[in-house]
């Protein structure tokens, strides 16, 4: 949630590598701004909103303020002040200190630390009075995130839709916001992606309500993939696999798999080299990645002349398994300290 580090912050500062990954992004944002504020405990949430609104110059009414304790995009944690919860006018600014996701004490520290929120504006639509209206109107949000080819987020948008809709009626919205620099032309496809997996492949007829975002309130962390389906019309011979990132040290799927068009009995090197293409991911980086099989939770690396499907095709899994770009904790990221010791007798 924090902007890039720049010199004006002061010498000294490590560089963070999710603020390199950030400059090399495609997409375009607008960068948080950050400001101290001072509100009484006893406040109620809708007039914290309405001062944080007044504070950063927003035009929007403050009901369209989502507050969190954390950036919504990276942790799961629900909107402190949903609609159910707003409309009941009780909650306090005490209670959201009360909340499980706020650390009441920094370590060694002998007073409540500061309380941080986030505030995100969520762009309901002009025509709504008050944000519950959206849901007593059977309207679901929905926060989509446009890939392209290379399997990189280009752009995001919140859209509404039914909530008795179909996938469908995702696609046709989420085509009305596409943008042409982003280079995403011809059918599109819906993916759900949750902890490095896809869990619901494109369906037309699939309804929005049997996703797993439907019944989740932060839009932003539980989104759809959407992007070209390059893949609706496979040869016979060919079979549509879901190729999901491993990290080497903690052996967890992470990011966005790979959905790519594999032949039977092609090579693990052919795969591999596709992938990188696809990707685009230059030489010395990929020199270290591993393409590794998955049968019954038994896994296999695979050299590059060997077949991936020559054991139980059906039940069979890749994974590309390599040092993840962007650790969360300090122990990943200083992985050789973590390495097990050998210790040789002579």
């Amino acid at each position: 949630g924090a902007p890039p580090t720049s010199p004006a912050d002061g010498v000294g500062k490590e560089e963070r590598p999710e603020d390199v990954a950030l400059t090399l992004s495609p997409a375009e944002f607008t960068l948080p701004q950050e400001q101290e504020l001072k509100m009484d405990l006893r406040w109620p949430v809708h007039h914290v909103t309405k001062t944080i609104a007044q504070a950063f110059g927003l035009r929007s009414p403050s009901h369209r303020l989502w507050l969190f304790h954390s950036a919504p995009s990276s942790a799961c944690e629900e909107p402190l002040n949903t609609h159910d919860i707003s409309r009941s006018g009780g909650q306090t600014l005490k209670d959201l200190q009360r909340n499980p996701g706020y650390m009441p004490m920094g370590a060694g520290a002998r007073k409540p630390a500061q309380l941080q929120l986030h505030a995100v504006e969520v762009p309901f639509p002009s025509d709504r009075e008050v944000a519950h209206d959206v849901y007593e109107q059977d309207m679901c949000p929905l926060c989509v995130r446009f890939f392209d080819s290379s399997v990189r987020e280009v752009g995001s948008r919140v859209i509404f839709v039914s909530s008795n809709g179909t996938l469908q009626d995702v696609v046709n919205e989420s085509a009305k916001h596409l943008d042409p620099t982003w280079g995403i032309s011809g059918p599109l496809r819906v993916l759900e992606v949750a902890n490095g997996h896809v869990k619901c492949r494109y369906s037309p007829d699939i309804l929005v309500r049997s996703l797993d975002c439907f019944v989740r309130k932060n839009i932003f962390y539980y989104s759809l993939r959407v992007e070209a389906d390059t893949d609706a019309n496979l040869p016979d011979e060919q079979t549509l696999l879901e190729i999901s990132h491993c990290d080497r040290h903690s052996q967890q799927a992470f990011g966005q798999p790979v959905l790519l068009a594999v032949s039977a009995m092609e090579t693990a090197g052919s795969i591999k080299k596709r992938i990188k293409e696809k990707l685009q991911v230059p030489d010395a980086e990929f020199k270290s990645w591993r393409l590794v099989r998955c049968v019954r939770s038994i896994k296999n690396f695979l050299k590059d002349d060997e077949v991936w499907d020559t054991d139980s095709p059906e039940s069979c899994k890749l994974m590309m398994e390599h040092v993840h770009p962007n650790p969360t904790s300090s122990l990943a990221r200083q992985p050789r300290y973590s390495k097990p010791l050998t210790i040789k007798s002579g």
